[in-house]
């Protein structure tokens, strides 16, 4: 099924670019050929229908090619964070019996330890360099195989497992997604009719691919139309790749979005916080730009009025999540667009604000967001009381709050999970973090619950400044806005605060 989806691509824009990558421009003639290619050493490797090969690189065209040939065989892509531990590769290796590994020099190591604790036989497939013992990734793709061997351009709707990511939750260790082909080709469906992307657009990817948001805002809305994907490369330090912080790319992203055109942005309101923080004397052509996108996080007001103030485009918030892909977007009128509406459904996709017996609320009654879509998974492996929690009647029980306005606009309002029991009170620590964002010398704010002297929790909020500021000052501020339940008891100040890839924090490691 996704195969047909990219032979219909190569049929329609053979000569297009497909993948921008540094140097590198990849039309898709030539991408189609090499995922044919790949595919059939896959199968010379003796991969099979339902077997997993997972894949550790960072975005990149072969992370593409890797997944396009691993689902034309009916097998299972596993894309991992290439900048996981070796606990957390071997534990997704061991739980998906994934029997290859394709990755990178930077991970090559790690890989072969892990390889040589277990007792299965798996094959590491390099991309750069490779050992005697290992497999290139450029020599698999030079066999002689037919590359455009003519396939039926209708869709079959085939329903086998194609994908498996892992959500984080409630569980001590991360929740297996298995998300079918049929899934994924109706979240392809789904964002592009609704953000009506065409073989016209160019999309700049620098969200990581491994993740939901990456995976079809990018990988998948770009090969499903003929758009261009414009890849930001790793930066490279003595021919070997170091990850940099967002700040110091900067300019090499606002470089691309100007001389290739970008016509679509999903980026990380963290992005778009160091956008709005560049020097004036700093070029930034965004006059090609149609569409930013946002998720991840909550879009703070003041980066959102910054944003359309200079660059003269709306950030607009997308909202997904790993069980479902991407769901909603604002697409609100720019003149009537609310900064924290994560908009309406997209196309295809039903969600409802439900209380806890599961009937639906009325605009502006807080309750939990549930959805309904074609592209949601039916479960999580392994997991029946997980499931009994999370689907429900053909919906999947998010665990996200919200409400919706008179005009059905959704708006995330916090996180159900993270109510913190304070003296018998519940309090969303998102409510609290909203006040502090808006005392001036707050830069990024933080709350979380920490076991009290009793069986309650205490608030502790963990803040970074931007100018001088102390523990009294902050409270005295609290004092103003805040009941006394919600004023936070622990003040501590720290220079950053751990975040995801994607500029979601780590409320784990406050």
């Amino acid at each position: 099924m996704l195969n047909q989806l990219l032979y219909k691509t190569f049929k329609a824009y053979p000569e297009k670019t497909a993948i921008v990558y540094d140097k590198r421009r990849i039309n898709y003639r030539e991408l189609y050929s090499q995922v044919i290619r790949f595919s059939k050493a896959l199968e010379l490797l003796n991969i099979k229908k339902d077997d997993c090969v997972a894949i550790i690189l960072p975005n990149c065209p072969e992370f593409i090619i890797s997944f396009y040939a691993i689902t034309r065989l009916k097998a299972i892509a596993l894309p991992l964070n290439p900048a996981f531990k070796e606990s957390e590769i071997s534990f997704c290796i061991n739980d998906t019996g994934a029997s290859i590994i394709i990755t990178d020099l930077a991970q090559s190591e790690v890989c072969r330890q892990i390889i040589s604790q277990t007792d299965r036989k798996i094959k590491l497939i390099l991309v750069d360099e490779a050992t005697s013992s290992d497999l290139l990734f450029d020599a698999l793709i030079k066999n002689e195989a037919d590359e455009f061997e003519e396939i039926a351009t209708t869709y079959n709707a085939y329903g086998g497992y194609a994908l498996y990511q892992y959500s984080s939750g409630t569980t001590e260790k991360p929740k297996r997604v298995c998300r079918t082909q049929k899934s994924i080709f109706h979240e392809a469906s789904n964002i592009v009719s609704t953000l009506n992307i065409t073989e016209s657009d160019t999309i700049l990817c620098v969200v990581p691919m491994f993740h939901a948001y990456g995976f079809g805002e990018c990988l998948l809305a770009a090969t499903s139309t003929g758009a261009t994907l414009v890849i930001l490369e790793q930066f490279i330090q003595d021919n070997v790749p170091v990850v940099m912080p967002f700040v110091f790319r900067c300019p090499r992203i606002l470089n691309l979005i100007e001389t290739e055109k970008i016509t679509i942005l999903p980026g990380v309101p963290y992005m778009y916080s160091i956008f709005v923080g560049t020097s004036y004397q700093t070029p930034a052509d965004f006059s090609s730009l149609r569409l930013c996108i946002a998720s991840g996080n909550f879009l703070a007001k003041d980066i959102f009025d910054k944003f359309i103030e200079r660059f003269k485009i709306p950030i607009r918030q997308l909202y997904g999540c790993t069980e479902a892909g991407s769901v909603a977007i604002n697409l609100s009128e720019p003149d009537e667009l609310p900064y924290d509406s994560i908009g309406w459904p997209m196309n295809n996709v039903k969600i409802n604000v439900m209380d806890d017996e599961g009937n639906e609320l009325p605009p502006g009654i807080v309750g939990e967001l549930a959805i309904k879509s074609e592209t949601l998974v039916t479960e999580y492996h392994n997991l029946p009381e997980e499931n009994k929690k999370a689907f429900r009647n053909g919906y999947f029980f998010t665990g996200d709050l919200g409400k919706k306005d008179e005009q059905n606009r959704l708006y995330l309002t916090g996180r159900k999970k993270l109510l913190i029991d304070t003296g018998g009170a519940k309090v969303n620590p998102i409510e609290i973090e909203a006040v502090l964002m808006t005392h001036p010398q707050v830069e990024e704010a933080v709350v979380v619950g920490v076991k009290g002297p009793l069986d309650g929790e205490l608030l502790k909020a963990v803040i970074v400044i931007k100018g001088e500021c102390n523990k009294q000052e902050i409270l005295s501020f609290c004092k103003t806005k805040l009941a006394d339940f919600k004023i936070p008891r622990i003040i501590e100040f720290r220079n950053e605060i751990a975040k995801t890839s994607l500029g979601k924090i780590i409320r784990s490691q406050v």
